[in-house]
């Protein structure tokens, strides 16, 4: 696949020519780029077992073409040639986009080859070109895989003019999402230190995560209040200008049914002018200083701020810690996952979506009766909504529990099979502490801030009482799951078998407590009160329980 990706990038050698590029040393670059795509491990695709990934990336593009399948029934059902088109660009930008976000540190601002390109006489214009035709040519071929079918789609109902036509614009999608992308961080890279740069890219990335999930929740839930009739037809509006995937079906409209009014043709100017006029503003004005802000990534400091900031969390760590672990080895575990969990970028963006998840999902549900926003919102202290609420932060939870287990220093869990424990419990302990201290509280807090807004004092009790049940929940998922240490397992080893089971479990567990709440509540409120001393023991019970791991209990 390789060598044939480099034939194909041979053919505008004179294009990179012009842009007053090194073009052997680019081609060069982006074959070295390519093999490794091919061996690293893909976000979207995991692999079972310890070995090396075989052909991972065409694996993925195999799963990519699947999903364009869907796609393309949903542009040969759909009446409205600008409908369907919109539904196809606004999916394959948001998959662009997301392949842009997850993969973001080993595609898009990767440093790891700093230290054998940039000794080397190769000018920060080659460099900068050679990752962005890397980038273009890694997202034109999800891109493609995603667009086979419905190409074919597009064939049989809308000619052979219209498929060239439709070809074109995917590629002007491309572009336009790599120009914006590369855009944004460039310049956030100019105005900012390093250090700033890592934490502004990583919690960009979260919201992009959460924006896109709940783009795909609430979008077709608002279009549906819509009668149906409308989605026959789509008119034009100006505000459409800021929506690229409209400039992307117009011009296929434009085209097809011969529409030429000023707002088909603005929306055609933009497709073609606006992704090629960025790609050009990248490589003529923000790639000098490409190279130079990358390079200093790689290292880079924390400057005084973050110091200063990092004092005053260790000084409260340093009063929790002693009050709520019962040793020094659980208060070592509780404060190491503590501070991991608020610092390693890459365990943040596994995590920190859960709690945008949770505001998406709230909104979902409370949404779902067809009223329109403003008679839901008043209607809202009348319901019992606020215990989904406060159920919904589990799944906080939940991720975490899952996630801790995984690093990518996996191997510096060496140090827990070097001291003289006899058991891990404590450790597990601890990590369970953490997680609930440093993600779940939090979290919790801010909803029965509202909650208690909102439905008033009478939710009092359901808040202390949804708190320990959570708990209990957790306790229970940490005791029936595997039991894995901290950060002690490789990102790839992920395994499924038995999971099933568990889930089905898990699931179970969780419609029993939050339904016990819901009758309790329904029917006797103050039953509440006298329940309470025994999830404190239950509580007590199960992390006694847990703490009591034994090595042999441990997976690995």
């Amino acid at each position: 696949m390789e060598a044939a990706l480099l034939k194909f990038l041979d053919l505008f050698r004179w294009a990179f020519t012009l842009m007053k590029a090194d073009y052997d040393q680019l081609r060069a670059i982006v074959a070295i780029k390519l093999t490794m795509d091919n061996r690293r491990q893909i976000v979207s695709y995991r692999r079972k077992g310890n070995k090396e990934p075989a052909n991972a990336f065409l694996m993925t593009l195999f799963f990519y073409g699947i999903f364009g399948g869907f796609v393309a029934i949903v542009i040969g059902s759909v009446p409205s040639l600008m409908i369907a088109m919109i539904v196809f660009f606004s999916y394959i930008m948001v998959m662009i986009a997301m392949t842009l976000i997850t993969d973001f540190s080993a595609v898009l601002l990767d440093t790891s080859d700093n230290t054998i390109i940039l000794p080397r006489p190769v000018d920060s214009r080659t460099l900068f070109l050679a990752r962005s035709t890397h980038i273009l040519l890694y997202l034109g071929l999800l891109a493609m895989s995603l667009s086979i079918f419905p190409c074919v789609s597009v064939l049989v109902r809308y000619g052979a003019l219209s498929m060239i036509i439709f070809i074109v614009l995917i590629g002007l999608s491309i572009i336009a999402a790599v120009s914006i992308t590369n855009i944004f961080y460039l310049l956030i890279l100019q105005f900012t230190s390093e250090e700033r740069l890592k934490n502004v890219i990583n919690y960009f990335q979260i919201i992009m995560a959460v924006a896109i999930m709940g783009g795909y929740q609430l979008v077709p839930r608002l279009m549906g209040r819509f009668e149906a009739e409308t989605m026959l037809q789509f008119n034009l509006q100006w505000w459409h200008v800021f929506i690229p995937p409209v400039w992307m079906a117009a011009a296929l409209d434009t085209f097809y049914s011969r529409l030429y009014s000023i707002e088909h043709i603005l929306f055609t100017v933009c497709a073609i002018v606006i992704p090629l006029g960025g790609f050009y503003l990248m490589n003529r004005y923000l790639t000098p200083i490409f190279s130079r802000k990358l390079g200093a990534m790689a290292g880079g400091g924390a400057g005084e701020a973050t110091v200063s900031g990092a004092q005053r969390r260790s000084a409260w760590l340093d009063r929790i810690a002693p009050v709520i672990t019962a040793g020094p080895l659980e208060r070592g575990s509780f404060e190491l996952i503590y501070r991991i969990l608020g610092r390693d970028r890459k365990i943040k963006l596994k995590l920190y979506p859960a709690f945008g998840y949770v505001l998406v999902f709230a909104i979902v549900f409370t949404l779902r009766n067809g009223e329109d926003f403003t008679s839901t919102w008043h209607n809202l202290p009348n319901t019992d909504y606020h215990l989904v609420l406060l159920y919904l932060t589990f799944m906080v939870l939940q991720v975490a529990l899952y996630e801790i287990p995984y690093s990518d220093d996996f191997k510096a869990s060496w140090i827990y099979f070097s001291l003289p424990l006899e058991s891990p419990g404590e450790i597990l302990s601890g990590m369970l502490k953490a997680i609930l201290v440093r993600l779940f509280l939090p979290a919790y807090l801010l909803v029965s801030v509202f909650v208690i807004a909102v439905w008033g004092i009478r939710a009092v009790d359901d808040v202390v009482f949804g708190f320990l049940n959570n708990v209990i929940m957790l306790q229970c998922f940490a005791l029936i799951g595997n039991r894995h240490l901290p950060l002690s397992m490789a990102p790839s080893v992920r395994g499924q078998s038995g999971n099933f089971l568990r889930g089905i479990l898990m699931f179970i567990l969780i419609g029993a407590i939050g339904g016990s709440h819901y009758l309790i509540t329904r029917f006797q409120p103050l039953v509440l009160y006298g329940v309470i001393p025994v999830q404190l023991g239950v509580i007590y019970v199960l992390l006694k329980t847990y703490r009591r791991t034994s090595w042999d209990a441990i997976k690995y």
